[in-house]
């Protein structure tokens, strides 16, 4: 087991390295970077098991651009989906995409700031269409996600 000192350090080597070499710019490399820490520390994973993209469906054009997080378990490679809907906010919770219950396309389906917040959400039992109106589990960005097919009643393009 490393000492604290030693995984803050490697924390901070990583988001100046990951800075310095993305292919996306170094302000973008950044929010990748810290995108990556944060959830790393969130799940108690290390960031070997963080793999962070551009969010190409919910882009825009200022500052904090959306990013997608994969976590993948240690012991299952299970992938797990986060967006980072605005990553220059550390403050800000993670998204769990998941399946939408009438399109199938990946949406938020879960709001998660630690590592409990998950497990709530994989203890659920799955998300059915009729569900969405009588439940407070879905975030409320999960009308009007811009990852909802057109065809989508859940869909802001139609």
């Amino acid at each position: 087991m490393t000492s604290l000192a030693e995984r803050a350090h490697a924390a901070a080597v990583f988001i100046r390295h990951n800075t310095a070499v993305s292919p996306h710019g170094r302000y973008r490399g950044e929010e990748h970077a810290r995108t990556a820490v944060r959830l790393a520390a969130a799940l108690g994973l290390s960031l070997n098991h963080i793999a962070t993209a551009p969010d190409w469906q919910r882009r825009r054009t200022t500052p904090g651009e959306p990013v997608l997080a994969t976590a993948t378990c240690p012991d299952t490679n299970e992938k797990y989906v986060f967006l980072a809907r605005f990553p220059i906010y550390d403050d800000e919770p993670f998204e769990l995409l998941g399946p939408c219950p009438e399109c199938s396309s990946q949406v938020p389906l879960a709001t998660v700031r630690h590592l409990a917040d998950l497990g709530t959400h994989l203890a659920l039992p799955p998300l059915r269409p009729e569900d969405i109106a009588h439940t407070n589990t879905v975030p409320d960005t999960f009308t009007g996600d811009e990852g909802h097919t057109s065809t989508c009643s859940y869909s802001e393009i139609r």
